[in-house]
C-alpha cells in the first residue's frame, strides 16, 4: 500500500496556512475594534470637555464632532461585521481542511496497524515453523538413539 505521509504533510501545510490566515484576520478585527474604542473614548472626553467649557461655541463644535465620530464608528462597525463574516468563513474552511487531514492520518494509522499485524503474523508463523522443525529433529534424534 502507498504511504500517505507526503499527502499528510501537504494537508498539514494547508491547515497551517489557513491557521495563519485566520490569525491575520483576528489581528485585523482587533485593530478595527481598537480604532472604534479610541473614537468612542475621544467622544466621551470631548463631551466632558464641552461641558467644562459650557459655551455655546463648544456645544456647536461638539455636535459636529459627534456627528462625524458616529459616522466613523458606524463605518468601523460595518467593517467589523464584514470581518466577522470573513472570520467565520475562514474558520469553516480550516475546520474542513483539518477534518480531511485527520481522515488521511487515520487511514494511514489503520494501514500501519494492518501492516504491523500482518508482519507479526508472518513472524509468528516463521517461529512456529522453526519450533516444529526443531521438535521434529529432536524426535528423529530420539528415535535414532
Amino acid at each position: 500500500m502507498a504511504d500517505l505521509g507526503s499527502l499528510i504533510r501537504f494537508r498539514k501545510h494547508g491547515v497551517d496556512e489557513k491557521r495563519r490566515f485566520l490569525a491575520q484576520l483576528y489581528r485585523e478585527a482587533e485593530v478595527l475594534e481598537k480604532q472604534k474604542k479610541v473614537i468612542e473614548d475621544q467622544m466621551v472626553s470631548e463631551i466632558d470637555l464641552a461641558r467644562e467649557m459650557g459655551t455655546a461655541d463648544a456645544q456647536a463644535y461638539l455636535g459636529k464632532y459627534l456627528e462625524g465620530a458616529r459616522r466613523k464608528v458606524k463605518a468601523l462597525e460595518k467593517s467589523i461585521q464584514k470581518m466577522n463574516v470573513r472570520i467565520a468563513a475562514a474558520q469553516e474552511d480550516m475546520r474542513e481542511s483539518f477534518a480531511e487531514m485527520k481522515k488521511i492520518e487515520i487511514a494511514q494509522a489503520n494501514r500501519d496497524e494492518r501492516e504491523e499485524a500482518e508482519r507479526q503474523k508472518k513472524e509468528n508463523q516463521e517461529l512456529d515453523e522453526i519450533g516444529i522443525d526443531r521438535f521434529r529433529r529432536d524426535k528423529e534424534e530420539e528415535n535414532r538413539s
